[in-house]
């Protein structure tokens, strides 16, 4: 096959300067390819080596090309196509040679010079060969421009691969300027190839060949044009695509190594071929090697292992876990790997806080309500000893609460040394601690409970200060006594408050005579809030709850000044209940303030109904919770039932308890004034069982000193408690005020108080608590019948 071309003679300027072009672009080309090979590993790395070499050879037989097309004879000429052919191959096969001498992992000098030899002799050989190619001419050369142009393909090649990959740039990167400059460079030089060879050769026409077609050689020169251009568009397009590529790789590699855990990815051979810095600081030898055998020891795909493990580091917890990469071709695993010993850590701080006291590092009440519900689970008999500290308060009071904190774990150590190992101690909070065993043995519980009460008879040395402690101790069982690990505490902390009841410093077991009081307590309970919240005001129609009036008597007169409401309450099963018994409930269950309210009204009510059926006015007396005392809207309360039922305040007195009134002295002073100011009296309940300080008892806006019932107790022929309500009955005198004493119950008790200038008395010996109609026949008729 031959390719006939019709030229006349010198040279195409249009096509010299298009062979330059092609050669500039082939030389910016091989510098971007030459990146890519250098920078490139495995497979990629060969794929970008043939396709340099392609590239550049390709662009440097174009150019040579259209430079023979450049090139006019005054005869015909045609082009042997098989000759054409080799020469491409000439060129491709020495550019990628080249390229291949110079890219291994570590290029020595050595391997420049035959590099440049190999591509050299390419770029020479795709000239001569293409030379060669022109039909019908013989050639023939001058040979010192023929050894000039072998020394510029030699030289220029050397010039590329020698800046592509062992210059400083190589190394750094280079700029577009230099690469522009470079292929100027190299342009000229592969163009001064080509032409220096043309001009070396001397063209012979031979006779008898005639070629086997023509081609229009403008036609032909843009087909080849065109034809390299797509080639160089395609060739940069290629580069454009791994510039993106690479930029994503190095950003997920940026991220992967800047991931703060381990990663690293094996093939399927379990070799890994990239670990990030997180992972080589655990393991510094696992890049190249085979992946570490902690990891696979039960490691299964897609979940994770924690493993202990020893590193460089120390002993480290470490949490691996490993994922296939399937798809493409690929069997590769990546394995995440995060040091979770600081979290391990942590959490086991958080663990031990959760279920533990800080002060103490005893187990709190969530790790012994846990501990009880799994030996219960399990089947497991349970004893329980609830202990109290009796004098915890008293410490702190008096020499603070870091002293009470030091007696705390002194306690502590104590109850630990006097329990065995199959006893556990805990702490539910304040001065309570529960003992819990597995052991069923009643006598031996007994015996250790009062082995904790023993261990307190040693005074404890604190900052100097010997500070004596006793407990009180309560006993329960499961599943005797109790149906769960919630009522087993309840049980033992009640039989614990039977302790307190019989002295302290003893140990009381749960019994039956327990049971029966918390079941009272219970029903009360239940009934209370039923009634209060459900049924209060037809609780009241039906007499569950009402009101009972004692009468206030003058002593020298025996006439009635006053009667004191007093609630009571008839349970629908139990029957009476006393105040001592609800009163806790109502103030427990915050219902203290609506029932006080209601007392209060109720005994206005009365009163005015007194005033109505034309009775004497007398003073209503109403106790007075401390818990409505100490409300802010106490004040505005009491002024609004007075508004609602119409009494005249000024016979109306409150009854406060020694404690209520002392509890807070200034704020006290100024509600008593202001209650003053409204003209309700004030008495001072239970004088004498509080703590009441003189100086503050002096300021106190109070009339009327009512001394406790307890102090009548025992009380004819005993001296020493007749002068100690002698002095009483004179400090309140002395101070201004009228004394009532309650619980007078015979006429003994009468007599001497009426000697002792004593100005009221309520009692039994009077009159026993009884409803107005009852007060209203007996007392006010006799206020009458004296008046």
């Amino acid at each position: 096959m031959k390719l006939v071309v019709h030229i006349t003679n010198n040279y195409d300027l249009f096509l010299v300067f298009l062979s330059y072009i092609i050669a500039l672009i082939a030389a910016f080309a091989s510098i971007e390819l030459s990146n890519r090979v250098r920078q490139t590993k495995g497979r990629a790395k060969l794929v970008w080596l043939m396709t340099a070499g392609g590239v550049l050879g390709l662009g440097i037989w174009s150019m040579h090309f259209i430079g023979m097309l450049a090139f006019h004879l005054s005869s015909t000429m045609y082009y042997d196509v098989s000759l054409v052919f080799l020469s491409i191959v000439a060129s491709v096969a020495g550019c990628s040679a080249g390229f291949w001498m110079v890219s291994s992992p570590a290029p020595k000098k050595s391997h420049l010079v035959y590099g440049a030899v190999l591509m050299g002799t390419g770029i020479a050989s795709m000239h001569y060969i293409g030379m060669a190619a022109i039909r019908p001419m013989m050639i023939s050369y001058d040979p010192l421009l023929v050894t000039l142009s072998l020394g510029i393909a030699y030289s220029s090649a050397f010039a590329a691969l020698w800046l592509g990959f062992y210059s400083s740039f190589a190394k750094e990167g280079m700029g577009f300027r230099v690469k522009l400059a470079f292929s100027l460079f190299m342009g000229v030089a592969i163009t001064g190839l080509h032409y220096t060879g043309m001009t070396a050769a001397h063209f012979h026409p031979h006779e008898g060949h005639e070629g086997a077609g023509t081609v229009d050689v403008t036609f032909l020169t843009w087909g080849v044009f065109i034809s390299t251009l797509l080639i160089f568009i395609f060739t940069f397009f290629s580069i454009a695509i791994d510039r993106f590529v690479r930029k994503k790789s190095i950003l997920q590699t940026m991220m992967f190594d800047s991931a703060e855990d381990g990663i690293a990815i094996s093939d399927k051979s379990g070799r890994i071929y990239h670990a990030n810095s997180a992972l080589l600081s655990m393991f510094p030898e696992a890049n190249g090697q085979t992946v570490p055998d902690v990891f696979v020891q039960g490691t299964v795909e897609d979940s994770r292992l924690t493993i202990p493990i020893d590193t460089h580091q120390g002993e480290r917890i470490l949490e691996v876990s490993k994922h296939l990469i399937r798809g493409e071709g690929l069997e590769h695993s990546i394995w995440f790997t995060r040091d979770i010993t600081e979290k391990r850590k942590s959490e086991e701080v958080i663990q031990f806080m959760a279920y533990h006291d800080p002060l103490t590092e005893l187990p709190n009440r969530y790790k012994l309500e846990k501990l009880l519900d799994e030996w219960i689970a399990d089947g497991k008999g349970v004893c329980c000893i609830f202990i109290d500290l009796d004098r915890l308060k008293f410490t702190n009071d008096t020499l603070g609460h870091q002293a009470g904190d030091v007696l705390l774990k002194e306690v502590t150590k104590r109850l630990k040394d006097a329990l065995p190992e199959d006893c556990v101690l805990t702490r539910q909070g304040g001065d309570e601690f529960v003992v819990v065993s597995t052991c069923v043995d009643r006598g031996r519980v007994k015996n250790l409970a009062n082995e904790c009460v023993r261990a307190m008879n040693e005074p404890f040395s604190i900052n100097g200060s010997n500070v004596r402690v006793t407990i009180s101790a309560g006993i329960a069982h499961y599943p005797e006594d109790a149906r769960n690990g919630s009522e087993l505490l309840s049980y033992a902390d009640l039989a614990m408050y039977e302790s307190k009841k019989n002295g302290k410093n003893c140990v009381t077991e749960f019994n039956e005579e327990i049971r029966q009081k918390l079941e009272r307590t219970m029903l009360l309970e239940q009934g209370f809030e039923h009634a209060f919240e459900h049924a209060f005001e037809h609780a009241f129609e039906q007499e569950e709850f009402y009101v009972l009036y004692q009468p206030k008597v003058n002593v020298k007169s025996g006439t009635l000044e006053g009667v004191e409401a007093l609630m009571r309450w008839t349970h629908p099963r139990v029957g009476p209940v006393s105040p001592v018994e609800f009163i806790p409930i109502m103030e427990e269950k915050g219902m203290i303030h609506s029932v006080g309210r209601w007392v209060l009204k109720e005994a206005c009510r009365q009163w005015v109904r007194w005033i109505v059926e034309g009775k004497e006015p007398i003073v209503m007396g109403v106790n007075i919770s401390p818990l409505q005392f100490s409300r802010e809207d106490f004040i505005p309360s009491v002024q609004e039932v007075l508004d609602e039922t119409g009494m005249d305040p000024n016979y109306l007195e409150l009854e406060l308890t020694e404690s209520s009134a002392m509890k807070c002295e200034a704020d006290v002073i100024v509600i008593l004034d202001r209650l003053r100011e409204m003209g309700i009296k004030i008495s001072l309940d239970d004088f004498g069982t509080g703590y009441s300080s003189f100086r503050y008892l002096k300021a106190l806006p109070v009339e009327i000193l009512k001394i406790d019932r307890s102090f009548l107790e025992d009380f004819e022929g005993n001296e020493e408690q007749e002068a100690i309500v002698r002095s009483m009955i004179t400090l309140g005198h002395n101070l201004n005020m009228r004394v009532l004493v309650e619980g007078v119950e015979d006429a003994y008790q009468m007599d001497w108080l009426k000697r002792e200038g004593c100005d009221l008395i309520q009692g039994f010996y009077l009159s026993r608590p009884d409803t107005a109609e009852a007060i209203s026949a007996r007392w006010m008729n006799m206020a009458a019948v004296s008046n």
